[in-house]
């Protein structure tokens, strides 16, 4: 596609580095580059002339090349007209016609060359961004054909097609060993398919398939089908196991603002394997249920680390509905809030804040709210606030909980991974019932109901000191927590714990 004989043409090499792809453009600016050359008439008077002083020479080559510099400058490639002749691509063993033209329709609808340049560079990227290839390098060269016209190629590196790999995660006081197959690129369009087994400290076994596929070439707009089944363990809290199966489709986009997610689910529970000494609660929830619920999920994130940020916020928001089929219904919302402040020095503060609610006729223990834990509110155990029947935690239908920790450099320790950690949370869960906040009716004056008065003026508190160390994939603490205040139903935990996880309060 090149014109290798056009001895006038200039290479002008453009960054894409933020792609991951080369750029190269040939022949486009020659014209509008090349500099001027002075009147013939001129030129003999100055052949004619005496020969100067060399420094007289010098200064006036210096000041050629200054004029020729500022002539290069003013050069306006957003209104210079352009426009693609011919496209082609090689190095990449399959992608779709169709879709190859959804990707490349912004490419050619672009009327300048600077229009031309940034269209292929984002082309190039979603290339990279979708897995069909590793490495891009665009050429475009001016086309022999057409005046104005363009002729781009894309020289690519083929995307890896068949990746499996293992792993450990942590998250919610559980550590997990994971195996993961996954394959790129299945019809030539940027679909996957990816499947997943773990087993951990609390989920028995888990297996999760899903397959996904770009909207119009977007790797920002997604769509997915999944299907999963896992064994979640919560006899040490709960007095049961629950097995859960479920079928789902998610539509994602991602935007400047943030991750949008709508979402179906239809998810059969079972609640199974009572423990001997569970609580009359616990076997009015054994059995089976079957719930089909939408839901939608709003998150921002611009925090500089996941795990341990100096700098930014986080937010998500979500809303679930049950209802649609099945034999639950109920309404859910949550939210999650995270501020980080640095102030100097090493000294981070960072603030958060959780909160949910969930309505209903009748609720499930499989959809209720828990709270307490290591990367909940420290000084508890896990699922140590909230209603309880005897030894058993059956979760709330609202909670909220707030935490405030300033992160400070360590003497004698030169790594900004290992820091002090001063931290101070609160929070408190109640059921909806009879059982919590609607067992005590309004005051006959209209006041608000003194349980619900009790639920928001007295949480549960804790304040502690420790160590937190950021590693590349997960946060560590280890802090000494003392509960400060507890109800009689709470499962205060002071002393030293520590705790494994990505996101902390």
């Amino acid at each position: 596609m090149s014109d290798k004989s056009e001895s006038s043409g200039v290479n002008t090499p453009l960054s894409a580095s933020d792609l991951g792809s080369g750029f190269s453009t040939r022949g486009i600016f020659s014209e509008a580059m090349a500099p001027t050359q002075p009147p013939p008439a001129q030129t003999q008077q100055r052949t004619q002339r005496p020969q100067r002083p060399i420094l007289q020479q010098q200064q006036q080559q210096k000041q050629q090349q200054q004029q020729q510099q500022q002539r290069t400058a003013t050069i306006d490639i957003s209104k210079q007209g352009a426009h693609i002749n011919r496209f082609s691509i090689s190095g990449v063993s399959r992608i779709r016609s169709g879709f190859l033209s959804d990707l490349l329709q912004p490419v050619f609808d672009s009327k300048t060359i600077k229009e031309v340049v940034d269209e292929t560079r984002e082309a190039a990227g979603k290339l990279r961004a979708l897995g069909i290839a590793k490495a891009v390098v665009v050429e475009m060269d001016k086309s022999n054909e057409k005046e104005d016209a363009l002729d781009v190629h894309f020289h690519c590196k083929d995307g890896s097609r068949y990746i499996i790999k293992t792993g450990v995660d942590v998250g919610d006081s559980e550590g997990m060993a994971s195996v993961t197959g996954r394959i790129n690129n299945i019809w030539g369009g940027g679909e996957s398919f990816e499947a997943n087994y773990s087993r951990g400290s609390k989920t028995q076994a888990a297996f999760q398939g899903t397959l996904s596929a770009p909207l119009d070439a977007d790797p920002r707009k997604r769509l997915e089908a999944t299907a999963n089944q896992a064994i979640l363990a919560n006899r040490p809290y709960s007095s049961h196991d629950e097995l859960r199966r479920a079928l789902g489709m998610a539509y994602r986009q991602e935007t400047l603002g943030g991750m949008h997610e709508l979402s179906y689910s239809l998810s059969w529970r079972d609640i199974c394997n009572l423990g001997a000494h569970a609580s009359p609660s616990m076997r009015l929830e054994a059995g089976h249920s079957l719930k089909s619920s939408i839901g939608y999920t709003f998150s921002c994130d611009n925090r500089d680390s996941a795990t341990v940020p100096s700098s930014g916020s986080y937010a998500r928001v979500g809303s679930e509905f049950a209802g649609i089929g099945g034999d639950v219904q109920f309404g859910k919302a949550h939210f999650e809030l995270q501020s980080n402040q640095s102030l100097g020095r090493g000294y981070v503060l960072s603030t958060s804040m959780h909160g949910g609610l969930l309505w209903g006729a009748k609720t499930s223990i499989a959809d209720r709210f828990f709270l307490g834990g290591n990367t909940s509110v420290r000084g508890f155990e896990h699922r140590g606030i909230g209603p309880r029947d005897g030894e058993d935690s059956i979760g709330g239908d609202v909670f909220y909980a707030a935490g405030i920790s300033l992160l400070t450099p360590l003497p004698y320790v030169k790594t900004d991974a290992l820091k002090g950690h001063l931290w101070a949370n609160a929070g408190q869960c109640a059921l909806l019932d009879s059982r919590g906040l609607g067992k005590i009716a309004a005051r006959p004056s209209g006041g608000i109901n003194s349980e619900v008065l009790r639920f928001l003026t007295s949480p549960s508190a804790s304040v502690g000191v420790g160590l937190v160390y950021r590693h590349s994939l997960v946060r560590v603490e280890l802090s000494c927590c003392l509960p400060i205040v507890a109800t009689t139903a709470d499962r205060p935990k002071p002393g030293m714990n520590f705790g494994l996880g990505f996101q902390f309060l």
